[in-house]
């Protein structure tokens, strides 16, 4: 007998140890699929910033070549000499031809700060808007990296960023050389000023993750655009991190770097601005970007924490009860018919844990099985009358394991929902025949309690649907309400409707009822009602979330309601079958 009770710690230890073993398996594996899409996503939230930039840059400049090369600009500016230092530029109402061109790109909404057009030596010629031209602190502009830039390439040249003239915002001009068609000869420059605190503007209202920042840095490691700042924020720093021995070409790069003493996660890519690489950089504590797999990790040591402990308490009340049999047995070797007897029981509860062994490895819910069959057989005395305290001790390890039974089923349901992996098996089933059977069942079950059920439908209705599954769904509907109306008097009520194109069942009770401060997440996992009533009842809190997710994928829906005091009541509606199809 020795032996049974080692036996009986190794049966409990390997279960234990199986069913913790493919918890860890499957949590790391989700996690790190969970991973492996968060680092894809913030992949794809870079490449789409970068690409949206490249592409607005690529279609101002293409705009302005195209528009540079019709016949209003390449003429020769002929109102030259009407170029004042007041002004700024030649009157609003001068060359109206090339001023029209500017006005309708700067008229597009590219974001464009203004659009000018400058002299071979660097003179404004005019500038678009108009009030924008008398408002510049100077007239040539010869010293700026666009106009030296042009004139050295002799082609399209993007500047680096500088602080525009008149509005005082971060800009990189856009500047196309204009040559007369005749002779060839420079007419002057069509410019185009990119404003980079629109730019910082969108890039801040983009929908970001916990503490997520994105920045813009240019080749001379200049942030020249940072959603955290606001639009009219033209302070430009450097920016510190090296991230040159990361970077692929044409490729989104993922790392991790410490900041301020925190690990973060920056995914960036390399991008074209006109002859310079300039970076789109996405930055988030790692923490923040994987709190969901961190959760999930978190939820699972929750859960094994809570199998161990059921375990653990079903394993001592199971030894406490063998070395009682023990007790026993010494005792029943006094008369020889009764160790006849005895010893072939004993032989039999050995084969049963033979049995029971070679079949823990198999399946999560297996093992538990024979733990509940073998209480079943020692509460019916199969191995002696049994005194109060043992009948206690047996009806404990019996409800444990029940809880740990209830507990997998409701964990492997709910991962089957998230996962999109449980079967529906979808038929035309009709109220008479659901219903009547849901009535047979509970009306009896009720009764023998001192309780009620009524249930109220229509005939002849035929809902398109999974029986079984719709039949948990009011299985745990139901269960919730038994736990909670009073003894004698408790009454749960069925109404069934045909509404439209849909059939609505309210399953009413008259129990205590839900507070409506702890409505709001009865139907997310785990959640308990924090009342000692509600403690007292157990479950995994998972019911109802199983719930909402079956009917969700049945096409239908559910809810609740309840004033906290008179009851509760949940409403379940499905689509009716289409009768003529």
């Amino acid at each position: 007998m020795d032996k049974e009770v080692a036996l009986t710690i190794i049966v409990m230890v390997v279960t234990t140890v199986a069913i913790v073993g493919l918890l860890c398996i499957y949590t790391n594996n989700e996690i790190q699929r969970m991973n492996e899409e968060i680092t894809k996503t913030k992949t794809n939230e870079v490449q789409a910033l970068s690409s949206r930039f490249e592409l607005r840059l690529q279609y101002v400049t293409g705009l302005m070549e195209l528009s540079s090369q019709t016949f209003p600009m390449t003429k020769p500016p002929t109102q030259s000499n009407l170029i004042s230092d007041q002004l700024k530029g030649i009157p609003q109402d001068a060359d109206i031809e090339k001023r029209e061109i500017a006005r309708n790109i700067f008229d597009k909404k590219l974001e464009l700060e203004y659009v000018f057009y400058a002299m071979p030596n660097g003179d404004i010629y005019f500038l678009e808007p108009f009030s924008s031209q008398v408002k510049l602190s100077q007239l040539n502009f010869a010293f700026r990296d666009w106009y030296q830039g042009t004139m050295d390439t002799g082609s399209t040249y993007v500047s680096e960023v500088y602080v525009s003239a008149n509005e005082k915002h971060n800009v990189i001009a856009i500047a196309v050389p204009i040559h007369n068609n005749i002779d060839k000869t420079l007419n002057g420059l069509f410019v185009g000023a990119l404003d980079l605190g629109a730019v910082q503007r969108s890039l801040s209202q983009i929908s970001h993750g916990q503490n997520e920042y994105f920045l813009i840095v240019d080749h001379n490691n200049n942030i020249v655009v940072d959603s955290r700042k606001s639009e009219s924020d033209i302070e430009i720093k450097k920016f510190t991190l090296d991230l040159i021995d990361h970077t692929s070409k044409n490729e989104v790069n993922v790392i991790t770097k410490e900041i301020d003493g925190k690990d973060h996660l920056i995914a960036f890519k390399t991008m074209s601005v006109g002859v310079h690489k300039w970076s789109v950089i996405s930055i988030q504590p790692y923490e923040d970007v994987f709190v969901s797999s961190t959760a999930l990790r978190n939820e699972t040591l929750g859960m094994i924490v809570t199998i161990v402990a059921i375990t653990g308490t079903s394993g001592f009340f199971m030894i406490r009860k063998i070395n009682i049999n023990i007790h026993l047995s010494d005792r029943l070797k006094q008369n020889n018919s009764e160790l006849a007897l005895k010893t072939e029981q004993i032989k039999q509860i050995d084969v049963q844990k033979d049995e029971f062994s070679a079949m823990v490895t198999h399946e999560l819910k297996t093992p538990l099985m024979p733990i509940l069959w073998n209480c079943n057989l020692l509460k019916k005395g199969m191995a002696g009358e049994l005194n109060a305290e043992q009948t206690e001790s047996i009806e404990s390890i019996e409800k444990n394991t029940k809880q740990l039974e209830s507990l997998i089923s409701d964990i492997m349901d709910v991962r089957k929902l998230e996962l999109d992996k449980m079967k529906f098996n979808f038929e035309p089933i009709s109220t008479d025949e659901f219903f009547g059977n849901l009535d047979s069942t509970y009306r009896k079950v009720l009764a023998d309690k001192g309780m009620s059920f009524k249930t109220e439908y229509p005939f002849g209705i035929i809902i398109h649907t999974d029986k079984m599954r719709l039949r948990q769904v009011f299985d745990n509907i139901i269960g919730n309400s038994i736990k909670f109306i009073p003894q004698n008097t408790g009454i749960i009520e069925i109404v069934v409707e045909k509404k439209e194109n849909e059939l609505t069942a309210s399953v009413k009770d008259n129990g205590s009822g839900i507070p409506p401060d702890k409505q709001k997440g009865l139907f997310q996992k785990f959640y308990q009602i924090d009342t000692s009533e509600r403690r007292k009842s157990g479950g995994t809190g998972l019911g109802l979330a199983i719930s909402k997710k079956i009917m969700d994928k049945l096409g239908g829906s559910i809810r609740l309601e309840s004033d906290g005091k008179t009851g509760t009541t949940v409403h379940i509606s499905l689509p009716i079958e289409n009768q003529n199809s």
